[in-house]
């Protein structure tokens, strides 16, 4: 996997006072510009740190601070949290020699969000250990885009989680010589039942589904930036097969929200999109139903905001809905879709991105 992104801060680490100089042989970058999101317990930072051992040996991460900017630890992860949050097998966080790996950080910032941040990473060599710190690395001052709901009345659940070694907040793809995480801040839309049922019955057809055929949301006033139809699905779910790129996303529509972001509906089915490029859309507008093609294990509405128009092309950005009303929580997503989530009291949060297992009644 080609790791070559835009480095919105390379970082050179240098040894701290009583350090081996040997230990030097570390470099860290954080490979998009970092932006902050808005939830409803405050600002939350969500990238990658892309560490790199330019040494002749292993080397170990045995702690990693993200610092704010008088020094507070934002996040401390140990060496058990590390192994969840980086991109080698079994909880490794082993670096070998002449070899990167990638830090997947959630760092909640609170009621504010800092200036910049400061990584200081502890590592273990040979027996020794050293702790090192990087160079401050600026956070974007982009405010969120505020859309609408992408979909109409009814249960959803917002199902993502920046813990899942292949969800989307992991997975870069490769185009054009770069490496770049479209869905970064991607959530997948599943309507569920009373009893938290994905599907009506156990026939296993795709329109047993309950979140299939549900219409689509335009999330803006807006303009259709790219359109793709065509692309059957499958009439059993189990019978999808893996899609090439670019077939993964399936059906798509992408909307060109402005300031360079563009909102991207996936998986739509086939026939049913009522746009084509160039159109002018309002938000709330109805632009086509929820479907089950391209990479999918079950029908669901794939919902990302990037920088590109193509899918699978893009870096990631935030955004927020001005209003949704949350009912409950998924807790354990080894039950989700057919056991029923844990109650909440029910809310209205506004001008926030929705929390994982979210479970959202849209009005």
């Amino acid at each position: 996997m080609n790791f070559r992104s835009f480095l919105a801060g390379f970082l050179l680490l240098l040894p701290c006072c009583g350090t081996p100089a040997r230990a030097s042989g570390i470099a860290m970058h954080v490979g998009a510009p970092i932006h902050p999101v808005e939830v409803s317990g405050g600002e939350r930072l969500g990238y990658e740190l892309h560490v790199d051992n330019t040494s002749d040996t292993a080397m170990e991460i045995t702690a990693l601070d993200v610092l704010g900017r008088d020094g507070t630890i934002l996040l401390h992860l140990d060496e058990r949290a590390l192994g969840n949050r980086i991109n080698l097998k079994d909880g490794s966080t082993v670096i070998a020699p002449h070899a990167q790996v990638v830090l997947y950080l959630t760092v909640n910032a609170s009621v504010w969000t800092p200036a910049f941040v400061r990584h200081r990473v502890t590592l273990k060599r040979d027996g020794e250990t050293s702790v090192l710190s990087g160079a401050n690395v600026s956070v974007s001052t982009d405010r969120n885009p505020v859309l609408a709901p992408p979909m109409a009345q009814g249960r959803w659940v917002a199902v993502y989680s920046d813990a899942w070694p292949r969800g989307h907040r992991r997975v870069f793809i490769e185009t054009h010589g770069h490496a770049r995480l479209p869905g970064r801040f991607a959530i997948d839309w599943m309507k569920v039942d009373p009893q938290g049922r994905t599907l009506k019955d156990d026939s296993g057809l795709t329109a047993s589904s309950w979140s299939y055929g549900a219409k689509v949301l335009a999330v803006a006033d807006a303009r259709v930036a790219a359109v793709r139809d065509g692309i059957s699905e499958a009439a059993r779910i189990a019978d999808n097969r893996t899609h090439p790129h670019p077939d993964a996303a399936g059906n798509f529509i992408s909307l060109d929200l402005g300031h360079g972001r563009f909102a991207t509906y996936e998986h739509l089915r086939p026939g049913s999109i009522k746009v084509v490029k160039g159109d002018h859309v309002c938000a709330g507008e109805v632009i086509a139903e929820i479907g089950f093609s391209g990479d999918s294990t079950e029908p669901h509405l794939h919902f990302h905001v990037s920088d590109s128009a193509m899918p699978l092309e893009g870096e990631g950005l935030p955004y927020v809905l001005d209003r949704f009303r949350v009912t409950g929580h998924v807790a354990d997503w080894n039950t989700f879709g057919s056991q029923r989530w844990d109650n909440v009291p029910p809310h209205t949060v506004e001008y926030a991105f929705p929390e994982s297992g979210d479970v959202i009644d849209f009005d």
